[in-house]
């Protein structure tokens, strides 16, 4: 007999994943995602209004995968003209089994925007490490040769960890430091709690509390864009997911 559950995670691209399958692996999987704030790396995407996401992944039976994410943005940058509301973020990555509890993947993505920010196009890659132990912890390193376009290099760390109170509800947490001081004014050490919970095969919803604060702040020369994103401070999201 085989006992099928629903797999609910916190997912790279910072919203909730639901995936139906016989052992939490799906070759086909895809989620649409109502959020309250698209909180990123300690500061928002959508000027702390909700947004709307989907994404679609297939990974095949050899480790390789590829997807893509969409998500509504705004930058507050409502002086320019054909400023970017959508982000499209194509990926493709590789992940490998070292042993019953432990797994790396690596991954490549590809930041689009239907348009401009600040008046500038900022459509970059970024390269993405982790290391996993079980479902309880992820360690994860990634960096941009050019984030933002801004002609300097990013760097991110993080881990989150999972505990799982019932089969139906999990208790998640994230820290992680985001260095880009040299692209977006300020560097982030930002943190995340709450709680993920799913009440049917296909549906999750996710409540969770963020923090921010800036580390450190470029003051050697100024900036010839305006996207200088505060760190959110505290904050709590509210998200639903529904998903295949």
């Amino acid at each position: 007999m085989h006992f099928i559950r629903l797999c609910v995670f916190w997912g790279w691209w910072g919203s909730l994943s639901v995936v139906l399958s016989a052992d939490c692996f799906a070759q086909l999987s895809g989620s649409l995602t109502g959020v309250t704030n698209y909180i990123w790396r300690g500061y928002t995407k959508s000027d702390n209004q909700p947004a709307l996401q989907g994404n679609i992944d297939y990974e095949f039976k050899s480790g390789f995968y590829l997807g893509s994410f969409v998500s509504s943005v705004n930058f507050a940058d409502h002086n320019y003209a054909d400023r970017s509301r959508i982000e499209f973020r194509p990926y493709v990555g590789y992940s490998h089994k070292l042993s019953e509890d432990w797994r790396f993947n690596v991954e490549w993505n590809r930041y689009v925007y239907d348009g401009k920010v600040f008046g500038q196009n900022v459509d970059y890659n970024d390269f993405y490490f982790y290391v996993h132990f079980r479902d309880f912890l992820t360690a994860s390193f990634a960096f941009s040769e050019n984030s933002y376009q801004q002609n300097h290099m990013s760097f991110n760390h993080e881990i989150t960890g999972r505990y799982p109170i019932t089969d139906t509800m999990e208790l998640s947490s994230t820290i992680g430091y985001n260095k880009q001081k040299k692209n977006l004014s300020y560097d982030y050490v930002y943190w995340t709690t709450g709680v993920t919970m799913h009440f049917s095969r296909h549906v999750g919803i996710d409540l969770r509390y963020y923090g921010a604060t800036h580390t450190a702040e470029r003051h050697a020369e100024p900036f010839h864009w305006q996207f200088h994103p505060d760190a959110v401070g505290n904050r709590v999201v509210f998200s639903i997911t529904a998903g295949f």
